[in-house]
């Protein structure tokens, strides 16, 4: 297939890693892949770290500059759609506020496949990124466009139910394919090599956090539960690996706790390095708080399969799509993140078992490597995407 592949990200995002293996996992299929995002990227990189004076004041009254990111990526996609339609089978998009890639492809006849991985208006609300006039214009303009692809991926069945109920998405329209993990990048590796890599006490014991600072990922309840691990293992260190809008409010919460001497802040670092940080750990965390935004559609967070693939046991929050992984293969346990004693226990429980911890991380591995590889994902992509184009 010649596949269009129409997408905006900004790079380090667990959303630039899911394009790029679902991309190069294409082309590993023998899929000709024609991407209209090439300097996109920078674009928003630029705009994200030195903002203009229209993007502040667009801040300032809105809280978002979204609608100033739309016109680059429709003039970009209607330049490639006008030179290589004829050449071009279907069109593989991400989904986003505006479906502009949707009404192009359809101009020039051709199916597309959209990837749902969350609701924008709900991520954007979660995030207090708009005020209530901006969310209500979001709101409808995301229903409007949510139901125009031929064929919608998501990667839970809570999200596929909310489509069918809320969005008016028919069911035959949406298939359920779940994020994935390079699991030739992320496998195990012995946690004394990678600590040595990383400059880390060996001495101490390790429990990990690998993503985005949002407030959905519930951080701030693992930082609440660190001082009553600390009574019981006092020689435990916490990675937090990422950045994000939430760094500086952790920060001074793990000072207002009394923990801050125990928690490394990584910031940013390079997805190659990622594995080292998760191998270098004994336990890797996913509080995943609580919230609407959870409750409402669930989560495939990418970080799930990567720990897994690592062979690492797992301390996860209690919202659908992550708690079935964990349960069904018991590489873990599934706690109530909102209660800080419950996730202590979690972590302690796991922190003075080493047996446990293998048992649990080496289930964890088989389960990875036999339903989640990016290879095996991208596959049941590329089904779907073929299913259209014979239409």
């Amino acid at each position: 297939m010649n596949i269009l592949f129409q997408q905006h990200m900004i790079l380090g995002t667990g959303e630039s890693i899911h394009i790029r293996e679902v991309t190069n996992n294409l082309l590993n299929l023998g899929h000709n892949m024609i991407p209209i995002s090439k300097g996109l990227s920078n674009y928003y990189r630029k705009t994200s770290v030195k903002p203009s004076i229209s993007m502040r004041i667009m801040n300032k009254f809105f809280g978002s500059a979204i609608f100033l990111h739309e016109l680059p990526k429709f003039i970009l996609t209607f330049a490639t759609l006008l030179r290589k339609h004829k050449a071009i089978d279907v069109v593989y998009m991400r989904h986003d506020l505006f479906a502009s890639g949707y009404f192009l492809a359809k101009l020039f006849r051709i199916p597309v496949v959209k990837e749902v991985n969350g609701i924008v208006a709900d991520e954007t609300k979660a995030r207090r990124q708009v005020g209530r006039i901006l969310f209500w214009i979001m709101d409808r303009i995301e229903r409007l466009n949510m139901p125009k692809a031929d064929k919608i991926i998501v990667v839970t069945s809570r999200l596929k139910k909310v489509l069918q109920e809320d969005y008016r998405v028919p069911s035959d329209k949406i298939v359920v394919i779940q994020n994935g993990a390079n699991t030739d990048l992320f496998k195990p590796m012995d946690a004394t090599i990678a600590r040595n890599k990383l400059n880390l006490n060996q001495a101490n014991n390790y429990v990990c956090f690998v993503g985005a600072f949002y407030a959905w990922q519930g951080i701030d309840y693992l930082v609440k539960s660190m001082p009553l691990v600390l009574q019981e293992c006092p020689d435990t260190r916490f990675l937090l690996v990422g950045d994000g809008e939430m760094k500086q409010e952790l920060i001074e919460l793990a000072e207002l706790v009394g923990v801050s001497d125990k928690v490394i802040f990584t910031g940013m670092v390079p997805y190659q390095k990622v594995p080292l940080y998760i191998n270098a750990s004994d336990i890797c965390v996913l509080p995943a708080a609580k919230n609407f935004r959870n409750d409402r559609t669930g989560g495939s967070p990418l970080k799930l399969h990567e720990y897994m693939a690592c062979e690492r046991p797992l301390v996860v929050g209690n919202i659908a799509g992550v708690v079935e992984d964990v349960e069904d293969t018991n590489s873990g346990f599934v706690v109530d993140s909102t209660n800080t004693d419950d996730m202590a226990r979690a972590i302690i429980t796991l922190l003075r078992d080493e047996q446990l911890r293998k048992k649990m991380g080496s289930r964890a591995r088989k389960n990875a490597v036999e339903k989640y590889s990016w290879e095996k994902i991208t596959e049941q992509v590329a089904e779907v995407c073929q299913s259209e184009v014979m239409k």
